[in-house]
């Protein structure tokens, strides 16, 4: 049997499909890591976000993350129903916010230890030079890197 992963139709090289493939496989071990703390690596990475940057609005996490706000609004639903994040009016103005509560951060201190021990193993599996070079590619992969022009 051909493994599509290592042997792919010359023809066919789709950089979507791989990327894709990878994502699944990467994103299941990080939401296997954290699910003791009852978050997925999508939810982690929207807490650690939001503590880190303190964004000025919810457009800002959006721009941040590349989504639109539909789907910012789908992913910090479950959040704000935990109690793990706030969203909110900044004082006169019109512009929303999103803080995380003290739940939050608690729930953000509690999974850290479990996303560094999965953050390592992906670090063991590739290699510092392999993951550099990885994260160096990635960095290219921006909209306006890739529109057509």
């Amino acid at each position: 049997m051909n493994d599509l992963a290592t042997t792919p139709d010359p023809d066919f090289v789709c950089s979507a499909a791989r990327l894709l493939r990878a994502t699944r496989v990467v994103t299941r071990h990080y939401d296997d890591a954290l699910r003791p703390v009852g978050i997925t690596i999508t939810q982690f990475g929207l807490l650690n976000m939001i503590k880190r940057y303190e964004p000025e609005s919810i457009s800002d996490v959006a721009q941040m993350l590349n989504v639109d706000r539909t789907t910012l609004s789908r992913n910090l639903k479950p959040l704000e129903n935990a109690g793990l994040v706030f969203r909110g009016n900044e004082g006169e103005s019109r512009r929303r916010r999103v803080l995380l509560t003290t739940l939050g951060v608690a729930k953000l201190k509690e999974a850290m230890p479990l996303w560094r021990k999965a953050q390592t193993r992906i670090e063991e599996v590739l290699g510092e030079a392999k993951l550099q070079d990885l994260y160096g590619a990635l960095a290219l992969l921006r909209p306006e890197t890739i529109a057509e022009g």
